[in-house]
């Protein structure tokens, strides 16, 4: 559902950012299989008037970054458009103190300057300092990414398996300061795993605001748990990759963070 937001210039726009979650799959060497996944979801976000596209590092697991495949629309019809990739910004730690953080697994794909938001119908979501926040304990979140059990490739068709889920902040769970965690109880789920939501975006139903990245998610039984990227430190990452920065850092304690 679009919903209204104001930027900072004091224009209303109007999305879902549900609109802007694409199956992460690959190409492959073989003519039997041209196309193959790992599971995962990438997310594209206009940031500064150019488009970028958000995913895990761990989803491409023994592809190459070459081989990734980021198509115009949200189901890969056969005719859909692929989007030229021309480089992947991953982030690394500067000191030892910072290397069990999950805002290592960051990844920004960037895309050739032709590939603008036309290119993928305007879906992008649009990062502006009134469409983003930074969530609170108790805000009611929404997460649309693809479910790996739901998803299959058997050329020519390739079916993701959306998904569009309801979850509940639960503070910071963990000594990392970059994460956040949230938890949803379903009593007759049609799913039994949530693999593939890695790279999906978390949204602020109770904001109306994107508010992170999940980067981990499990399942036992009914209940639902994720870790997530809050949006501000991935904007950090998202600037110097914006500005070509070969490097960057900045200091978050876990003293600032609200539980």
């Amino acid at each position: 559902m679009k919903k209204d937001q104001k930027l900072s210039s004091g224009i209303y726009i109007k999305q879902d950012f549900s609109d802007a979650v694409r199956f992460v799959f690959y190409q492959t060497n073989d003519t039997a299989y041209p196309y193959a996944t790992h599971g995962g979801t990438a997310f594209l976000i206009n940031y500064r008037r150019r488009i970028y596209g958000l995913t895990c590092h761990h989803v491409f697991g023994a592809f190459e970054h070459h081989q990734l495949v980021i198509t115009d629309a949200k189901r890969p019809l056969r005719g859909a458009r692929v989007a030229k990739i021309t480089g992947i910004f991953e982030l690394s730690a500067a000191s030892s103190d910072t290397s069990e953080t999950d805002i290592l697994d960051v990844c920004i794909i960037e895309f050739s300057e032709d590939t603008g938001s036309s290119f993928f119908k305007e879906s992008a979501y649009v990062i502006d300092i009134n469409t983003v926040a930074t969530s609170e304990k108790g805000h009611k979140l929404i997460v649309s990414g693809v479910l790996n059990s739901k998803s299959y490739i058997a050329d020519p068709a390739i079916e993701p398996g959306y998904c569009r889920l309801e979850f509940m902040d639960n503070g910071r769970q963990t000594s990392d300061p970059t994460t956040r965690q949230a938890i949803a109880e379903y009593h007759t789920p049609t799913f039994d795993s949530i693999d593939g939501i890695s790279g999906a975006p978390v949204y602020d139903e109770t904001s109306n605001a994107l508010c992170g990245m999940v980067v981990r998610g499990s399942m036992n039984q009914t209940k639902c748990t994720i870790n997530y990227i809050d949006i501000y430190d991935i904007i950090k990452a998202l600037d110097a990759a914006h500005n070509g920065k070969p490097k960057a850092s900045y200091q978050k304690t876990v003293d600032r963070i609200k539980r």
